[in-house]
């Protein structure tokens, strides 16, 4: 069953929507943030680690107002078995001008069973704005791995501390509370 969140914002205010996820369990997720107030703004942020399970993640920014502003950014890391589809959509509509939207997934895979796909979606209807997106699903750089082997850690410590560093350039974004909680995972690699 999948869990819905919907979130709106005032005008003029930012909200950030954080979204964790350890692997603990399946997991369905949509998250819809609605920005139909001018001068509205979000930042949907996402960290994601498992070893097993599913995790499924549906997020939707929507621009209905003008000068509205949104950065959904989520990173995770697979291992094992363990499994995550992301798709992410921002729509801009018409009316919305001066909007300005980004959307950036980036996953590393840690094991040839793990899996991820990653569709994120742009929709404009106006002109005058400003929208990107991406993703990127990958291993580990070698050149990176090599570098730090290079300076004594062993293979594993040095996996562990690029995960570690990759996970953790998200934490100061979020909310205290969740902030807490990603550095208490992160400790568990």
């Amino acid at each position: 069953m999948t869990k819905t969140v919907e979130v709106r914002v005032k005008a003029g205010e930012m909200k950030t929507v954080p979204i964790l996820w350890f692997g603990e369990e399946n997991q369905n997720l949509l998250v819809r943030v609605i920005l139909d107030k001018p001068g509205s703004s979000a930042k949907v942020l996402c960290v994601f680690y498992g070893k097993h399970n599913a995790f499924h993640l549906e997020t939707e920014v929507i621009h209905r107002a003008p000068d509205t502003f949104s950065r959904t950014l989520a990173r995770g890391v697979l291992d094992g078995d363990a499994s995550a589809n992301y798709e992410g959509r921002v729509g801009i509509e018409k009316g919305a001008k001066n909007s300005d939207a980004d959307l950036s997934e980036r996953v590393i895979l840690l094991s040839p069973r793990a899996r991820a796909k990653a569709i994120p979606r742009l929709e404009v209807l106006e002109n005058e704005v400003k929208a990107g997106h991406g993703a990127t699903v990958g291993k580990i750089d070698e050149d990176q791995l090599f570098y730090l082997a290079s300076r004594g850690l062993a293979r594993e410590d040095a996996k562990k501390l690029i995960v570690r560093g990759f996970l953790g350039a998200l934490v100061g974004e979020f909310p205290a509370e969740e902030a807490e909680k990603i550095n208490a995972e992160l400790e568990k690699i």
